[in-house]
């Protein structure tokens, strides 16, 4: 199992356990594909360290018209935080210091899912 693997199965077992209905993708192909099968996700989850999606792909992707209002949520190393220009320009809504405790990753998942829905 590789890094970007790991950490994308501990953000599924994190989110199913509270409840939530989940969707993996191994990068944007896979995402788009989802997408053009007629889902549209509440929020979409990366981790730019891992390049699971990438910021040039995430442009990308918010032009979909499933994706135009979805919140994205970004898990980065700290090392990687001095492109939150970048990721901004890209359509992140928010971003994470990885590692993160199940709690505060939870707290932002919700966090960033009610903000946007007003």
């Amino acid at each position: 199992m590789d890094g970007g693997q790991a950490v994308r199965s501990m953000v599924v077992y994190m989110l199913r356990v509270e409840g939530f209905d989940v969707r993996e993708a191994s990068g944007a192909p896979e995402v788009e594909r989802h997408l053009d099968s007629g889902f549209t996700p509440n929020i979409l989850i990366s981790c730019e360290s891992l390049d699971s999606v990438g910021v040039s792909s995430l442009k990308s992707l918010k032009a979909h018209p499933a994706m135009k209002m979805v919140p994205v949520l970004l898990l980065a190393d700290k090392g990687e935080l001095a492109r939150q220009m970048e990721w901004k320009d890209a359509g992140v809504t928010c971003w994470l210091t990885w590692p993160v405790t199940p709690e505060r990753f939870i707290e932002m998942v919700r966090m960033v899912m009610f903000d946007e829905a007003r």
